[in-house]
């Protein structure tokens, strides 16, 4: 067994690049949601010319999409990942384009068949712009009681989120009063562990806004007791929260949709 210094040292200089976690084998063993969210995405995206991806990271989860609609559009808003995302999204002929802090969209108004986000935040009024009458925005976002046992133990308090996301219902009526048509919510709550100390100093080196301004340093007391835990008692459980929002933006193509 590692010991702690070596643990959070190792993770410590390890790269974070975008948010690919296969560096860190079953070290995290991740949980799914109740619904398969690639399979909603293909579905929602089938038959469209043109798609946006929100906050895509490093492309890692776009491209295992693909094939994609033709005009295929990935914003991002974390310089790093910007180019992590060009190099894996462009043989796929996915334009990867900066987004800032006001969310605003770089592309025309009702020019996008299908909007997709997997837990970037987002303003609702900017998606109903971008779609086309009948167009499709499908949404995973993280709860805000997710990895709450994680916050207990470091003492933090997390960064805020920007969307309404404390159950499936609130996240629905924000998206609602910008005047898209939710048609399915879904919530789920499942567990995830962490097998030691250096998996969690890499998350938290990964997601910053979880425990903000961690460092090693700052927080040894709290890392070394979890290892000690960890040790003692096998792999750190916590409970993840996922949402899940279909909406589409009324017009002529969504009545046709539920006519049919």
């Amino acid at each position: 067994m590692s010991s702690f210094e070596a643990l959070v040292r190792d993770a410590a200089n390890l790269p974070v690049a975008g948010w690919n976690f296969q560096v860190l084998g079953n070290r995290w063993v991740r949980g799914e949601p109740p619904w398969d969210l690639r399979a909603i995405a293909r579905d929602a995206f089938r038959g469209s010319a043109t798609l946006v991806d929100l906050g895509t990271g490093g492309g890692e989860f776009l491209a295992s999409l693909a094939p994609l609609p033709g005009r295929t559009i990935a914003t991002e808003g974390y310089a790093p990942n910007l180019r992590i995302a060009r190099v894996r999204l462009s043989p796929l002929g996915v334009a990867v384009i900066p987004i800032g802090t006001d969310g605003r969209i770089d592309v025309p108004d009702a020019s996008v068949d299908t909007v997709f986000d997997r837990h970037e935040a987002f303003d609702p009024a900017e998606v109903f712009r971008i779609l086309r009458p009948g167009g499709t925005f499908v949404t995973q976002q993280v709860g805000e009681s997710n990895y709450s046992a994680l916050h207990r133990w470091f003492g933090a308090t997390p960064v805020p989120p920007v969307n309404r996301v404390a159950s499936a219902g609130s996240l629905s009526e924000e998206i609602a009063r910008a005047g898209l048509r939710p048609v399915e919510a879904q919530e789920g709550r499942f567990p995830e562990w962490f097998r030691d100390v250096g998996a969690v100093v890499y998350f938290l080196r990964a997601a910053p806004w979880e425990v903000p301004g961690f460092t090693v340093e700052r927080y040894r007391p709290q890392l070394r007791r979890l290892h000690e835990t960890i040790e003692r008692d096998g792999p750190w459980a916590l409970e993840a929260q996922r949402l899940l929002v279909v909406a589409r933006r009324p017009g002529a193509s969504t009545e046709a949709q539920e006519s049919s």
